[in-house]
């Protein structure tokens, strides 16, 4: 029998209206639609009324040398998600739409003559589109979700969480893969006007991130400096996904939480590797960090 506790929760949340959205490109969704399914439109469908959301760059093909990934892509991907509403564009044309020569001028993170701040300016974007399509109408809650992760978990457990929380706004992320102190955007569920805005629009906030730390611009600090900029608070969800490529493989992630498990790796290290001077902790940090992260 069900509690009267969750039983309430439930009742209160079938009268919520849930968007939720996908963007970027559909590279693997034939390999990643059935976990979905099941642990992202499910929880949602059964919390209360959904909508889903899409944008997506139309690519004939992909050609990734970073990533090993080459071939035809399936243009006709998106269906699988049943879209409510829809945008398809060619890539490229969106970077008219922001500062890139001042952003580049802070430098290339990923040292690869800015391929991957591209995609990364291409990715918000997307998310920027969908979000302002959500925007129009009065959605209660809003699931960002890419389409190339094979979910793990469902989310229905942080779904109801963030239903019940007394937080008029409110961004839950996932706990793990928080580069360099920022957060984890591979997907999210966020509740109210503002924190929707300030995690679907923070292209906005990039050159801004850029002038204010003197520094290349960076996927997961940018969503932490969007987010503190408009005093969203934050949670967190154990939930976990993993990328899947072109050809369904796997990519393997880091699934650790937070600082203190980096803070023990970081005693164990010391503890049993010679010391080293400053310059080169910061020169393997960051070689750690390009090696671990992958944005694509």
């Amino acid at each position: 029998m069900m509690s009267s506790g969750l039983g309430a929760v439930l009742e209160k949340s079938f009268a919520m209206k849930i968007a939720i959205c996908f963007f970027g490109i559909t590279r693997s969704l034939r390999h990643t639609f059935e976990s979905i399914s099941s642990n992202v439109l499910k929880p949602c469908r059964d919390v209360g009324d959904t909508e889903n959301f899409c944008h997506f760059f139309q690519l004939g093909d992909i050609n990734n040398p970073r990533s090993g990934e080459r071939g035809e892509l399936d243009r006709n991907e998106y269906k699988l998600l049943s879209p409510d509403w829809l945008q398809l564009d060619e890539p490229d044309q969106c970077l008219e739409n922001y500062p890139i020569d001042r952003i580049f001028h802070y430098g290339d993170y990923w040292g690869d003559d800015f391929k991957s701040l591209r995609n990364l300016l291409h990715q918000l974007h997307s998310i920027k589109t969908v979000t302002q399509a959500v925007q129009s109408h009065d959605f209660d809650l809003v699931i960002f979700a890419r389409p190339d992760l094979l979910y793990h978990d469902s989310i229905r457990r942080p779904l109801l969480r963030v239903v019940q929380s007394r937080n008029e706004n409110e961004v839950c992320v996932p706990d793990w893969q928080h580069w360099e102190g920022g957060l984890n955007d591979r997907f999210a569920i966020c509740k109210g006007a503002d924190a929707i805005h300030a995690y679907g629009c923070r292209v906005d906030e990039a050159l801004s991130y850029c002038e204010e730390y003197d520094a290349p611009l960076h996927a997961e600090k940018l969503l932490k400096f969007a987010l503190d900029k408009m005093r969203i608070p934050i949670s967190t969800m154990t939930t976990k996904a993993s990328r899947v490529r072109f050809d369904g493989t796997m990519k393997e992630e880091v699934f650790w939480s937070g600082s203190r498990r980096l803070e023990r790796l970081r005693r164990l290290f010391s503890q049993y590797c010679p010391p080293m001077n400053s310059s080169q902790g910061v020169e393997l940090t960051a070689k750690a960090s390009n090696d671990a992260r992958a944005l694509n």
